[in-house]
């Protein structure tokens, strides 16, 4: 019975609903944290990441386009750097060595929810929910956590599919800091990307 009135507000809108798809891609730059513990700095350079993302909206109600979505981005990798080397040396008696560098890479599926302003030019503002991977020399663990997207773009009128491109920024709600006591998973979580900005562009139909 519970989960029946929680249903109603729902059911109260689909009626409006614009039955309406999106297909996009987003290509840009993906950045991720750094940090400096005690004399030592990690971090990482920014690498070019690309996504796909499926919505349907559920509300085009005057200005406003409401679109529930889903989407993946594949593995980006980029590589660790410490104290501003690629690879950090150490001593071994006499000798000098460096450690081989280190890949870190990373890869979500994302579930959200978008609201459109329609105009000439267009702004939206959401929030998602990514499951991200995050993996480091085969070790890993996920990290799920709310970003919050942006965008402004323009779409081309047309009667059947409706080509859209825009651009698009994305930030996280939450991060984590590096400690000396961190552990793998902690260390993995608190190098997670930390800022997206691209191109987003599709078709609505």
């Amino acid at each position: 019975m519970k989960k029946t009135v929680a249903l109603l507000p729902l059911l109260a809108v689909l009626p409006l609903s614009a039955n309406t798809w999106e297909a996009g891609l987003f290509i840009g730059q993906q950045s991720y944290k750094s940090h400096t513990v005690s004399t030592l700095s990690v971090e990482a350079d920014s690498k070019v990441a690309y996504g796909f993302r499926l919505g349907r909206s559920i509300v085009d109600l005057g200005p406003a386009l409401i679109t529930i979505t889903a989407g993946f981005q594949p593995e980006t990798k980029t590589t660790l750097k410490y104290s501003g080397a690629i690879a950090p040396a150490y001593q071994v008696g006499n000798v000098t060595a460096s450690a081989p560098s280190v890949d870190y890479k990373t890869q979500h599926f994302s579930v959200g929810a978008m609201a459109n302003f329609k105009a000439f030019v267009a702004v939206g503002a959401g929030i998602e929910y990514r499951f991200e991977k995050l993996e480091i020399e085969g070790t890993s663990t996920n990290y799920a956590r709310p970003w919050v997207r942006v965008n402004a773009g323009i779409a081309i009128p047309s009667p059947v599919v409706k080509p859209f491109i825009g651009v698009e920024a994305a930030i996280p709600v939450t991060s984590k800091s590096l400690e000396l006591s961190s552990s793998d998973e902690d260390f993995l979580k608190a190098m997670a990307p930390k800022f997206q900005i691209g191109v987003y562009a599709g078709i609505r139909f």
